[in-house]
């Protein structure tokens, strides 16, 4: 059975996160949403959400404009929106265990690029 989750987090664009979560699912509150996802970094099922977004700078630079952990058939996730210093807007997808980069979709010069 598939169940998708997720909280969302504002990002301020000058690189510092501010954490407003909202709930993305039925019913659940935002309180329950954060702390689902401080219970997953305390568990060790998830990787602080600053890590995830120093490697996103350090691979691809620019600034992160939203984040969200999606937990998907047990698994956390990661998504980051990334503006980068061009210009492009980037989805990247990590890992929240591992800190591995799944996914990366964005546009550049009227085509989707996949990694």
């Amino acid at each position: 059975m598939h169940r998708s989750r997720g909280v969302a987090l504002s990002v301020v664009l000058g690189g510092l996160l501010a954490a407003v979560w909202l709930g993305a699912c039925g019913g659940a509150s935002a309180d329950e949403d954060q702390d689902r996802a401080r219970d997953a970094v305390r568990d060790g099922r998830a990787l602080p959400l600053e890590r995830i977004v120093e490697k996103a700078r350090t691979a691809f630079g620019g600034d992160v404009l939203d984040v969200e952990l999606e937990d998907e058939d047990d698994a956390l996730r990661y998504e980051l929106k990334v503006m980068t210093a061009d210009g492009r807007i980037l989805k990247l997808e990590y890992d929240a265990a591992t800190g591995d980069l799944l996914r990366v979709k964005g546009r550049h010069r009227n085509h989707e690029e996949r990694r």
